[in-house]
């Protein structure tokens, strides 16, 4: 069964009008099944980010998309507000790259969390929320102790595990990651992934983890595709991928992740 599928999907971002259309993302297509996990890797500014912000309709405005997603059959681009609404978070949630564009430095972690909660399920009592979102937090290993604390009383490591359980909230179906470890240490970095894996194994959840880190995406994935240029060059299982490369660029990609 496929969860969502990516078919020939172009992006271009706002231009001056005479310019010719650049496409950031250039004629992309995959499949993600639930409890799949799919590493896009590449090098900053192939596009492999523009591909996961297309996906949530989080594009700024005026960008240009052809090609579509589709979700259950619908097409994510068709969606009303309100479907919309329900696409992002219920069904398919973000982790960024700075758990802190997720944070509002004046909230408190529990509030965070019961504020999500009740955007999506009004009819839930603060207590109610307050006892899902612990579960939550727990999931990630932050314990009930940290609930009326702030961001900025958290270190790295520990914000981006409640941006991951603000993630899990809505029990999504699949995790968009983008660059989620880049500004934590290696240690912390592998404590954070083997976390969200784990998660998604548990509940069956597809991940889709975007890195420019060969290496990495090859421990935590079970297929990779490889963006280059705004376009998708080779596409397959870790292991073939890892051992047996086919383009030039995924080989220079494993060149320098072996130095």
């Amino acid at each position: 069964m496929t969860l969502l599928a990516v078919n020939n999907l172009r992006v271009a971002y706002p231009h001056r009008s005479n310019y010719k259309t650049t496409w950031a993302v250039n004629d992309v297509s995959f499949t993600l099944k639930p409890g799949e996990k799919l590493g896009l890797v590449g090098e900053s500014g192939c596009g492999k980010s523009t591909i996961g912000r297309a996906i949530m309709r989080l594009l700024p405005t005026g960008s240009q998309t052809e090609g579509e997603v589709i979700y259950k059959e619908k097409s994510v681009f068709n969606l009303n507000p309100t479907e919309l609404r329900l696409l992002r978070g219920e069904v398919v949630a973000l982790v960024f790259q700075d758990p802190m564009t997720r944070l509002d430095p004046l909230m408190t972690i529990g509030d965070h969390c019961v504020e999500t909660l009740k955007a999506h399920q009004s009819q839930l009592s603060y207590q109610q929320a307050k006892q899902k979102a612990i579960e939550a937090l727990e999931s990630v290993r932050i314990p009930p102790n940290r609930w009326g604390q702030y961001p900025h009383e958290f270190s790295g490591g520990m914000r981006q595990r409640v941006a991951i359980a603000l993630a899990l909230l809505l029990n999504p179906k699949a995790i968009v990651a983008d660059e989620p470890t880049t500004s934590l240490d290696v240690t912390v970095s592998a404590e954070i992934l083997d976390e969200l894996t784990r998660l998604c194994s548990e509940r069956e959840m597809a991940l889709l983890l975007i890195s420019h880190d060969l290496a990495m995406i090859g421990e935590y994935c079970d297929r990779i595709a490889v963006m280059y240029n705004g376009k998708m060059v080779e596409t397959g299982d870790t292991k073939s991928i890892l051992y047996n490369p086919q383009h030039e660029y995924t080989k220079s990609l494993l060149q320098a992740a072996l130095h």
